[in-house]
């Protein structure tokens, strides 16, 4: 996935996406939870490129930890970044917490969409701010099915919903402000310019490291995300929403 996506990345965009998701935020002012931080890429953008100074990076999977944390010493930003493993659920931080809570790419793994955003709502501070992005459903057409499918057949916990659902249960839960910024068409871009960089430039290495079948699957999963977006199946979306202030 670096090779695709860059250094610290499982998903497309890299240090540009995320600057420009939390344009317009003061990190300097506040402290900021990296949801789902993955490799680290965000945390340490944020940290590095964009003023934040305290930067929690939460992660349920140890291996990823393991090399975020090489990121964030390669970096030399261990006094603004902590990183934190946890387990699903409920988040193992005290009440009103951060100031901003940043995801990408992980509310779409919950099935308790709810649940998630209630434990998001809990852990931000009054007038605090969720920012981020995930995969949507546009249209449950053809292309949608073929790439839930290819996910769900290889084991991978995905529950898409749509725009107007997503805004449904960030409003139940509480927040308002929300809004969402339509990036499907970048991110088709990217993954039109992924699917042919693993098809040629990336080829060799791929097949070095996962084999003839690894890349394969690998090349068919960008393959059908690509089509997904191309086709109106999946759409990609940023999005914020603020939790109301003290009379909540």
């Amino acid at each position: 996935m670096e090779m695709v996506y860059g250094r610290g990345y499982l998903s497309a965009g890299g240090d540009a996406e995320v600057a420009g998701i939390v344009d317009g935020f003061d990190l300097k002012a506040g402290r900021v939870l990296d949801l789902g931080c993955g490799l680290g890429g965000a945390s340490v953008t944020m940290a590095r490129d964009l003023g934040a100074t305290d930067v929690v990076g939460f992660d349920i999977d140890e291996e990823v930890l393991a090399r975020a944390s090489l990121l964030v010493e390669e970096n030399q930003l261990e006094d603004r970044i902590q990183l934190v493993h946890g387990v699903p659920g409920v988040l193992q931080f005290v009440d009103e917490s951060f100031d901003l809570v940043y995801l990408t790419a992980v509310a779409c793994h919950m099935s308790d969409l709810g649940g998630f955003f209630e434990e998001i709502v809990r852990v931000l501070k009054p007038d605090g701010w969720l920012a981020g992005s995930d995969w949507m459903v546009r249209e449950k057409n053809q292309e949608f099915r073929v790439w839930d499918d290819l996910l769900r057949d290889r084991g991978l916990n995905f529950y898409f919903v749509d725009q107007l659902e997503f805004s449904r249960v960030l409003k139940s839960v509480g927040f308002q402000q929300i809004r969402f910024n339509d990036r499907t068409a970048a991110f088709t871009r990217f993954s039109a310019a992924s699917s042919l960089r693993v098809a040629q430039e990336l080829k060799p290495l791929l097949l070095s490291s996962l084999g003839d079948e690894g890349y394969q699957a690998f090349k068919q999963w960008t393959d059908v995300r690509y089509s997904g977006l191309k086709n109106n199946g999946m759409s990609y979306q940023q999005l914020y929403a603020q939790k109301s202030g003290a009379g909540y």
